[in-house]
């Protein structure tokens, strides 16, 4: 696979700070883009850690991703600035959230509204249902069974940047077929049942 990405931008988007959902999985993104890099005999991108709102053509990136945390049903206003940047820029932009709702495709219109404000630059990007499972999961196998959906779609994303396509693009180029994908985003499911995840997440919210 050819790596034509050689400066990648990373936005976590986010105010869970240190251990938060989404910096983990902007952590295992960029874990993955460069071992992936390597594994293929390349010089692994730069990775460039930007606040949310902070130019993205500043360290001339060749992509952008925003990582987030969806909590609701709309779009995080730190998320939207992320966007902004990006589209101002003309730097092509994907996204990596993860939901608290169980099903992956509760995310699509906070997406929808993502792809709006990046508008030319979108190119699509991973949702994770199950958002509650992410920190704790954090340290268990990343192709385990709690792990393996995310880590696959993560991988699918990392596919996408480095050939510097878009995601439904990408799924062409490398014929897979096994994801799921609405509107070039691809859905990574919950690895529990919806009442073993609902009891989760009541235990994940309570103070510790």
């Amino acid at each position: 696979m050819p790596d034509t990405r050689k400066r990648v931008a990373l936005v976590d988007a986010d105010a869970g700070g240190e251990g938060g959902a989404a910096l983990l999985m902007l952590e295992d993104f960029a874990d993955a883009l460069r071992a992936y890099a390597r594994m293929g005999g390349a010089e692994p991108p730069e990775t460039l850690w930007l606040e949310p709102g902070e130019p993205a053509w500043g360290g001339r990136p060749d992509a952008l991703v925003i990582a987030f945390h969806l909590r609701g049903s709309t779009l995080p206003e730190r998320v939207g600035r992320a966007a902004d940047a990006a589209a101002g820029g003309a730097v092509p932009s994907y996204a990596l959230c993860c939901t608290d709702g169980f099903d992956a495709a509760d995310a699509l219109p906070a997406l929808d509204a993502l792809a709006a404000r990046c508008g030319a630059t979108w190119r699509g990007g991973v949702s994770a249902g199950g958002g509650a499972l992410v920190p704790l999961t954090a340290r268990s196998p990343r192709m385990g069974t709690l792990r393996r959906w995310r880590s696959e779609a993560v991988d699918a994303l990392v596919a996408a940047v480095r050939m510097g396509v878009g995601v439904e693009e990408a799924a062409a180029l490398t014929r897979d077929e096994t994801r799921r994908r609405e509107g070039g985003v691809i859905l990574a499911r919950c690895p529990l049942p919806r009442p073993v995840y609902r009891l989760v997440g009541r235990l994940a919210e309570r103070p510790r």
